[in-house]
């Protein structure tokens, strides 16, 4: 399951079920097929807001209860008044709307939901999300109509105005933090790098943290300047990121009053994530995942810490993250981690410099 947080700082209006369901890809951050979709919503009345957008594949009969119970059991973690249940799915050989595909998907989340003390009195099927596509609910409910416009919508236009990239396809979002092609010297200096740090750990004392740190902030500057760093940049900048008072001193940026600076952070991490390899890729990994986490959330943020899961799968500060964010915890949360993290590893090192 991938639970996407994006947020906007603009209040928008969304006046029916089509114009939901045409939201979706700018609340995920990519176009879904063959999903289940869970729209979270909180308060009522006028006051009514959405909050997590989580999305799982379509399961096969023989692991509906355990994919539809888990996505049930993380979203309402979050403390929804209802839940919108949304089914993505392209009919076999009928239009689908005289019986929508995927009932059973439909009535397990409402059963899950159930189970969890939250309504879902919206339950739709569309075969896909793309502008006067059909959409229909399932039985008892009879309502029907078409989607609104996914790329020409206000949302739409937020998403764009907030720098927040909508993907085509889950594949394509993955795509954007591939690996790049590799870097043939990269392996060795990553090692001779490694010797060094460990020799100067040893000797250096003190210093060592505060040298590694600078190089770190020296790229962050470079990467904003637009200059390309070179393989032996990248190299230390990946092995001082190993020392975790380096990289928690480094992970405050994302919280910094200078936008310029957190914006100048993600990009060297992004960098990082796409040129570095397992295990070294987890630190700047979960630093990506927590930088845009606090500026306003990504559907990056899931796919990054995939990537430093699978880079170091006992790597501390990625399973904190995880944990946060599976147990419902928003933005803020991560925020105060962030928060008293930094600060612990700044203290640290002016301690070590006095």
């Amino acid at each position: 399951m991938n639970t996407e947080p994006r947020s906007a700082s603009l209040s928008l209006r969304l006046h029916d079920p089509g114009e939901l369901v045409a939201a979706v890809p700018h609340l995920l951050g990519f176009r879904p097929v063959a999903s289940l979709v869970l729209v979270a919503v909180h308060g009522t009345g006028r006051s009514r807001r959405l909050g997590v957008v989580a999305r799982a594949d379509l399961p096969p009969p023989d692991d509906l209860d355990a994919v539809v119970h888990g996505c049930a059991a993380r979203v309402a973690a979050t403390g929804p008044r209802e839940v919108m249940v949304i089914v993505v799915e392209e009919a076999d050989g009928t239009d689908g709307l005289a019986d929508p595909p995927r009932r059973d998907v439909a009535d397990a989340a409402r059963e899950a939901f159930t189970g969890h003390g939250v309504d879902t009195a919206t339950r739709m099927w569309v075969p896909r999300i793309a502008g006067g596509a059909p959409w229909r609910c399932y039985p008892p409910c009879d309502c029907r109509g078409t989607v609104g416009p996914t790329d020409d919508s206000p949302l739409a236009a937020a998403a764009a105005w907030l720098g927040q990239v909508t993907y085509d396809s889950r594949a394509e979002l993955e795509a954007s933090l591939a690996p790049g092609p590799p870097l043939p010297r990269l392996d060795g200096l990553l090692r001779a790098e490694l010797e060094a740090a460990i020799l100067d750990r040893e000797l250096g004392g003190p210093a060592a943290a505060r040298r590694d740190l600078d190089a770190v902030a020296t790229a962050r500057d470079e990467v904003a300047a637009g200059r390309v760093l070179t393989d032996t940049e990248i190299a230390r900048v990946a092995v001082a990121l190993g020392d975790p008072v380096v990289r928690d001193a480094a992970m405050g940026w994302a919280l910094d009053p200078d936008e310029a600076v957190a914006a100048a952070a993600q990009a060297l991490w992004t960098l990082l994530v796409r040129a570095v390899p397992a295990p070294e890729v987890a630190d700047p990994a979960v630093l990506l995942a927590c930088t845009l986490l606090v500026r306003g959330g990504s559907a990056l943020v899931g796919v990054a810490l995939e990537r430093a899961h699978r880079a170091d799968p006992g790597h501390r500060l990625t399973t904190i993250v995880q944990t946060l964010l599976a147990t419902g915890a928003g933005p803020e949360a991560v925020r105060a981690v962030i928060r008293d993290a930094s600060a612990e590893s700044v203290a640290h090192l002016r301690g070590r410099a006095g």
